[in-house]
């Protein structure tokens, strides 16, 4: 063996040794923490935990946001909770999951008391607001239909993101008969007031093909998507980026109506 190879041999070894001592060094922080937690060593538990929830540990994160849920052994606080369940619902850990949906619906219901009244008063944020609600069973059981009936309260009070909503609601069919061409014609009446979610929402109907524009579709879900992404609609740049390769020697056409559009828009 060579002294390049032999270096290197040792260097994989050592790390394979690092790496074997490691992993019961962390197991045992999560089960010391375990066991802190059963005899109300909270102290204890801190200790073990948060140098583990910084590290990205998902067990770790979802028992110190068990902890700020219920209070024990630090003041009480829901959003440090929330986020401790995030860091770990975002690794895929289902615990933490399932207890940032228990959190959620509880902070869902006490919003439903303060939303719901101000909708039936006739609040036009607070209807779309209920909208959402309804639709996807935040604080309540989902109803479509009457997110569908809010979202067109807040539509006729002349709320963007109410008329939006209304649009995707005949867009896919949420509450109602799917209609493609009243979605797409209140989508840009939302986009032609410089409201950001209409344009991506009408760029991808134009990018599905599913609009009215016929052989002009791309030209103009580039232009309304470009528009989109000019506020950092993330997923608008991405369909953008896409749109470009597709159009091809088309693209000059493409960016003079993103132009005009530009110049006209909010006007």
């Amino acid at each position: 063996m060579t002294p390049l190879a032999r270096t290197i041999a040792h260097a994989l070894a050592g790390s394979l040794i690092c790496a074997l001592l490691a992993v019961p060094a962390y197991a045992a922080s999560i089960k010391q923490a375990k066991k802190a937690l059963a005899a109300n060593d909270y102290d204890t538990a801190l200790t073990e935990l948060k140098p583990l929830a910084r590290s990205g540990n998902a067990q770790a994160n979802n028992l110190l946001g068990l902890m700020y849920m219920q209070g024990n052994g630090v003041a009480q606080d829901q959003a440090q909770a929330k986020a401790y369940f995030e860091a770990g619902a975002n690794t895929g850990h289902l615990e933490s999951l399932r207890n940032l949906n228990i959190l959620l619906d509880v902070q869902y219901k006490e919003e439903l008391k303060t939303v719901k009244p101000a909708a039936q008063g006739g609040d036009s944020q607070s209807q779309t607001r209920l909208g959402r609600m309804y639709e996807f069973g935040h604080g309540t059981d989902p109803s479509p239909t009457d997110a569908f009936i809010w979202y067109q309260k807040a539509a006729k009070q002349n709320d963007l993101d109410g008329a939006m909503n209304l649009a995707r609601a005949y867009n896919f069919g949420i509450g109602t008969k799917q209609d493609l061409v009243k979605a797409e014609a209140i989508y840009l009446a939302g986009a032609k007031q410089n409201h950001i979610d209409s344009m991506f929402f009408l760029g991808t109907m134009h990018f599905a093909q599913i609009s009215q524009a016929g052989a002009d579709a791309d030209r103009q879900a580039y232009a309304w998507l470009k528009l989109a992404a000019d506020s950092n609609h993330a997923a608008a740049a991405a369909m953008v980026t896409r749109l470009t390769l597709k159009l091809g020697d088309q693209i000059a056409a493409a960016e003079a109506l993103y132009k005009a559009y530009r110049q006209t828009i909010g006007n």
